[in-house]
């Protein structure tokens, strides 16, 4: 499915870049 495949990237893009936030503190 397309849309849920759209959603999981972008949830995943999300966590990447707060991992990185939290990482960089």
């Amino acid at each position: 499915d397309y849309c849920s495949y759209t959603v999981r990237t972008i949830y995943g893009v999300l966590g990447i870049k707060i991992w990185i936030f939290i990482e960089a503190e």
